[in-house]
């Protein structure tokens, strides 16, 4: 008998459904699948939680600062400290344009704070709180995470999202002065700290954990004072499932890849061209 061959184009003496026990000997599942363990999974979803984490602490300093829970100015002065240490230290290194850049933009929001604190005044407080959610919800969405930490990091529309959100919110502070030190803690916080955590990452990953311990310390803290023990429970519950739950998450649904790699041809088409 014929032995059956793997051409399509060959007319052979077998029907059309035929399989060949040979067909599949070559068969291959699931090996360039990446299997990623807890530990990865746990450094990932850190990344998202830290993030997250930032963004609140911004938006507790802005309920503590329009309720009067705390002196509106002692935010910025520790953030501003712990800024200028980590930019100095980057100059050091040899960037220094991270550190003008800062310079510039502090002159610039120091301007343009009267103009700010006026640009919503007709906006209930409500609206505002809706604007500021959403684009928190995006911002944590669209951020550059950077997870490999060996490329470039882009955070443009991150960026844009929280300078934004500084702005929506900083426009129901009373004061000029207001509006300038939370607009300069916003900054400081939800971009200058993720920048700092991405290079950290690359020299100590460590660092990261220590940093992101921190962080979560500090909004629990905040929260507390701004909200009460119920929200501060409430935000420790939504780390623990960003920070465990998902990871296990992950980890279950990777049983599920499933990816066969056969024997036959990759089909090439022939693109011929025709003349009229």
């Amino acid at each position: 008998m014929e032995a059956w061959k793997k051409l399509l184009y060959l007319h052979q003496p077998f029907p059309d459904n035929y399989t060949d026990v040979s067909f599949l000997d070559q068969l291959k599942r699931n090996t360039t699948v990446a299997k990623y363990s807890y530990k990865k999974l746990f450094q990932d979803f850190s990344l998202i939680g830290l993030y997250a984490s930032l963004l609140l602490l911004v938006n507790v300093n802005f309920t503590g600062i329009y309720a009067s829970i705390w002196l509106p100015y002692l935010p910025t002065v520790i953030s501003s400290g712990l800024a200028l240490v980590c930019l100095v230290a980057d100059a050091r290194l040899g960037s220094t344009h991270q550190f003008k850049a800062y310079v510039v933009i502090l002159v610039l929001l120091l301007l343009v704070s009267p103009v700010l604190r006026s640009l919503n005044e007709s906006t209930s407080l409500d609206s505002i709180w809706a604007v500021s959610t959403i684009l928190t919800v995006l911002n944590i969405i669209c951020h550059d995470y950077s997870l490999d930490g060996t490329g470039n990091y882009r955070s443009i529309l991150s960026t844009n999202m929280s300078f934004a959100n500084g702005i929506v919110l900083a426009s129901r502070l009373l004061s000029s002065m207001r509006v300038f030190s939370f607009l300069v803690f916003s900054i400081e916080v939800s971009i200058l700290v993720p920048l700092f955590d991405f290079r950290l990452r690359q020299i100590l990953t460590r660092g990261h954990y220590v940093l992101m311990s921190c962080v979560c310390s500090l909004v629990a803290w905040a929260v507390y004072f701004a909200y009460g023990p119920g929200f501060v429970l409430l935000y420790l519950m939504g780390l623990t499932f960003v920070l465990v739950v998902l990871p296990l998450y992950f980890e279950h649904l990777q049983k599920y890849k499933n990816e066969l790699q056969g024997p036959w041809d990759v089909a090439k088409p022939t693109i011929r061209a025709t003349y009229s």
